[in-house]
């Protein structure tokens, strides 16, 4: 099989780590160019400042984008104290210096947990964050006034699960952190250093867990730019995927098929998926044969049955 067919036939997730000073769309131009046209798309964006996991989905696995992105992510960073830049990272403008002697490693754990849990963020200017249709990112860096742009107004709550102090030698500190799609680490740096009675930027940022895949799962750019690579070889494929939700694998094939052929079938609650004896209300279907069908939604009509539809298919013929 020769990478161009390989290009045509697959679908699935490359599991990226994205080197420091190349976009996104940087790593999704690299596999274009040694495999040639396929459908693309990715997990999420990374500065060209950070690295680290970046999940570059192939194909029909294109369609998983939204679920893939609603899984938790993994970052560990690290930040200075006592100096502000205006993109919240080294790469930016120096705007504002304050002490930071006064900060001690207790204080910096107190604080560090007073964030955990749902918190709301401020998305900072340089940021992918739309404002009337364009990104925040584009003003910033357009050198127009950015004081008339209401970034209160696009405050968004978050969820920090975990947060852990890596190590500290002062004004540096790293810490690693278990988050929410949609949080901004540079953001949480800065909130930090503020809450510590100082200011701060980043310094270092790294992705190192999203869409289920870890750091250490992760092909190097060079790896993928080899003259023996082949995407069969680097894709996960697209049935292996876990979405983030809940697997229901009926044995009937016709009642897929039906559910493919959009019609609503019922079931009994007992052969569906719950968490903590609660119904859930969507899941990925998978046939006996391991093929994803697609998501299929869930809803009560009485105590004995519970009616199904799909959401989202994968499938268009079963048997």
């Amino acid at each position: 099989m020769t990478a161009m067919t390989s290009a045509t036939e697959l679908s699935g997730l490359i599991p990226v780590n994205k080197p420091t000073g190349m976009t996104s769309k940087d790593v999704s131009r690299v596999i274009v160019s040694r495999f040639g046209k396929l459908k693309i798309g990715h997990v999420g964006t990374l500065d060209p400042d950070a690295d680290g996991v970046m999940p570059v989905l192939i194909g029909r696995a294109t369609r998983l984008q939204d679920y893939l992105l609603n899984m938790p992510k993994a970052y560990s960073f690290e930040f200075k104290l006592g100096t502000a830049t205006d993109s919240l990272d080294a790469s930016g403008n120096k705007i504002l210096e304050l002490p930071w002697d006064h900060v001690t490693i207790d204080s910096i754990r107190k604080v560090a947990s007073s964030f955990l849990g749902q918190i709301s963020q401020t998305p900072p200017l340089f940021s992918a964050v739309k404002y009337k249709g364009k990104e925040l990112y584009k003003y910033a860096r357009s050198g127009k006034e950015t004081s008339d742009i209401p970034v209160q107004d696009l405050a968004r709550v978050v969820e920090i699960r975990t947060i852990t102090l890596d190590s500290c030698e002062l004004p540096f500190i790293r810490m690693s952190v278990q988050c929410s799609k949609g949080t901004y680490v540079r953001s949480l740096a800065l909130d930090i250093a503020e809450a510590l009675a100082t200011t701060g930027h980043v310094t270092k940022l790294t992705r190192t867990e999203s869409a289920g895949f870890s750091l250490a799962e992760c092909i190097s750019i060079e790896h993928i730019k080899g003259p023996e690579s082949r995407l069969e070889n680097l894709i996960v494929p697209f049935d292996r995927l876990a979405i983030g939700l809940p697997t229901w694998s009926p044995d009937d094939m016709l009642l897929l098929q039906r559910l493919v052929d959009g019609q609503t079938v019922l079931i009994a609650p007992s052969a569906w998926p719950n968490i903590n004896q609660t119904l859930c209300p969507d899941a990925l279907a998978k046939a006996p044969d391991g093929r994803s069908v697609g998501i299929v939604t869930a809803n009560t009509v009485s105590d004995d049955q519970i009616k199904l539809h799909l959401k989202r298919g994968f499938q268009c013929h079963l048997i």
